[in-house]
């Protein structure tokens, strides 16, 4: 896990940095750490658009007569008459402001590049969205530094108080630009707030524009406190509920930040509106107005998203700290979250049927702010780092079947919260009864830790009387694709 510290300030140690030449050929040196900060962002967002617009992309062929598309051709981001790649020492040469940025910052492009590409490329075909493009100045300036302790000792940390220290960063202008009386080697000692002493680390992330750096190292195994096992069950109304009987709620945002958000969404709206009138489409980027809002809106949003972020972060780490086993259902939640196809009305021709999408979007938005993926991402990531284990249990029924005595029937949940057994009588909460039967799925695992490898539960013979499981026993429970009940 990646250690973030704030970043107090900056300061330049050693020669002046030569940052290029002007219109006029002439050497432009400085000493102001501020605008050698910013250099470096600048070389190393330059040197990994470079790479990025050698990545490939589909365009259409067109017919010329009907303008219809006919095939499909790849051709480079950066267009069909882009160069070939340079190495980092060619790019020295021809952008002769990019020769005295260190190595350690032009080589970390490549692999920063080829990371966010393919993790682009993923994220584009389980959730949507576009193709990664390239990285802009107005979106932020930052870069990233190889920790390198046997050469030139770039990225290297020192302590220098209880909760200070500094990162120091080396560099060394070209010999041919060297200035007169002036040595060719340079430093940034970045000074840093600490609150925990730094793991070992193989580089560092600055953030320039919010005055942040991160340590990129290893996560550290988390001490685990008990051997419990548990079942989780995700929901709605409750985040998550345990089978001991606990529920964790994810915090919500209140309704003074909602009707603010709602009120700056329209206002942007408006403002767009008003400005595409005036100049056009991209009128609205050169807005002052506009840029104040969505600065606003961003800054609201954020602290929102921190919110939600921390307590998954929080309460993942209480559960791998607590438990040996956990248990969680296997839910498709892009499929869950997917829009309701529209009805055509086959009365009326270009007229559609009720389908329930505003319902199915209230449902969506919950689904969503909850977060359920992430959640079982980080508990994965944490249970894997202290040797723990997470079972993924197939979901089919396991909100209709009792605890008590097995039996399943649609009848046994009679609301969000009730449910009590036709069969039986066993009554309980729904979610806290579902993930006793999660808990117990994973117990009777036959190895591993995925859904195709957990045991199937043992429907009893008077299951198949009923008329809620006599299509579920001749499928089985493996073959059921629908949602299931929150």
């Amino acid at each position: 896990m990646s250690q973030k510290v704030r970043i107090d300030g900056v300061k330049h140690v050693g020669a002046s940095v030569f940052l290029g030449v002007d219109h006029c050929d002439n050497p432009c040196w400085t000493r102001n750490p501020e605008r050698i900060m910013v250099w470096l962002c600048d070389g190393w967002r330059s040197r990994f658009n470079q790479r990025r617009e050698q990545r490939p992309r589909s365009t259409p062929v067109k017919d010329d007569a009907t303008g219809e598309i006919t095939d499909w051709t790849e051709e480079p981001l950066g267009g069909p008459n882009i160069l070939p790649l340079m190495s980092d020492s060619q790019a020295r040469t021809s952008c002769l402001w990019m020769a005295g940025i260190p190595s350690a910052i032009l080589a970390s492009t490549n692999r920063i590049e080829n990371t966010e590409w393919f993790a682009g490329l993923k994220r584009k075909k389980t959730s949507g969205g576009r193709t990664p493009g390239f990285k802009s100045r107005r979106r932020g300036l930052g870069f990233v530094c190889w920790r390198n302790a046997s050469k030139t000792g770039n990225a290297i940390f020192r302590k220098t108080g209880r909760k200070s220290g500094v990162v120091v960063i080396t560099g060394m202008n070209p010999t041919r630009w060297r200035r007169p009386g002036e040595k060719l080697h340079w430093r940034i000692v970045i000074h840093v707030r600490v609150s925990q002493p730094i793991r070992p680390y193989t580089s560092v992330h600055v953030d320039w524009t919010h005055r942040s750096l991160m340590f990129v190292n290893t996560p550290s195994p988390l001490p685990r406190m008990g051997s419990d096992m548990v079942g989780i069950d995700r929901g709605c109304v409750h985040t998550l509920a345990s089978s001991d009987r606990t529920f964790r709620d994810m915090p919500k945002p209140s309704k003074a930040e909602l009707k603010r958000l709602k009120y700056l969404q329209r206002r942007m709206a408006r403002q767009d509106r008003v400005n595409e009138a005036r100049g056009g489409r991209t009128a609205k980027l050169t807005s002052k107005r506009r840029r104040r809002t969505l600065s606003e809106f961003n800054t609201l949003n954020s602290r929102i998203i921190r919110r939600r972020n921390d307590w998954i972060e929080k309460t993942t780490t209480s559960l791998a700290k607590a438990n040996i086993l956990i248990a969680m259902e296997d839910l498709d939640v892009k499929a869950m979250t997917r829009r309701p196809k529209p009805r055509p009305g086959p009365a009326n021709p270009g007229q559609y049927l009720h389908n329930g999408a505003k319902a199915k979007a209230g449902l969506n938005r919950s689904i969503l702010s909850n977060n359920w993926s992430r959640l079982m991402k980080r508990l994965k990531d944490k249970m894997d780092a202290n040797g723990g284990n997470l079972v993924i249990v197939p979901a089919a029924y396991t909100s209709q079947t009792c605890h008590e005595c097995g039996h399943v029937a649609k009848e046994n949940r009679e609301s969000q919260a009730v449910f009590k057994c036709v069969e039986c009588g066993y009554m309980a909460n729904a979610d806290t009864n579902a993930a006793m039967n999660i808990l117990d799925r994973a117990l009777r695992k036959t190895g591993g830790d995925t859904a195709s490898d957990v045991e199937e539960p043992q429907w009893r013979s008077r299951e198949a009387s009923t008329s809620s499981t006599q299509a579920g026993s001749s499928f089985g429970v493996r073959a059921v694709k629908g949602i299931p009940r929150l």
